[in-house]
């Protein structure tokens, strides 16, 4: 069983959420991970801003990743397949504590 699980927030949204199982997120070491692998917006200390292929992220160190798309609302296997691909280089990249 993963860490984590996907929820769609609403229909009219275009995305998704990511959210953590008991655990949080290191924001400095986020951003260094998404970096790699992304781009990042920008980094308050609360949320953290980037890109991640076509899709924009919001994340917060609570554990919780909103995913956003300015193309139509994504297909499930596509949502398991970015939250796979971003959970992925996190876990590996020591953010998730």
């Amino acid at each position: 069983m993963n860490g984590y699980f996907v929820v769609e927030p609403c229909n009219s949204s275009g995305g998704f959420e990511i959210k953590l199982r008991e655990r949080r997120l290191d924001l400095s070491r986020c951003e260094k991970v998404l970096e790699n692998i992304g781009s990042v917006a920008g980094n308050t200390g609360i949320v953290l801003l980037a890109k991640v292929d076509d899709y924009a992220l919001s994340v917060y160190g609570s554990g919780r990743i909103m995913v956003k798309s300015k193309k139509k609302k994504p297909r499930r296997a596509d949502m398991e397949s970015l939250s796979s691909k971003i959970m992925d280089a996190l876990e590996k990249g020591g953010a998730v504590i």
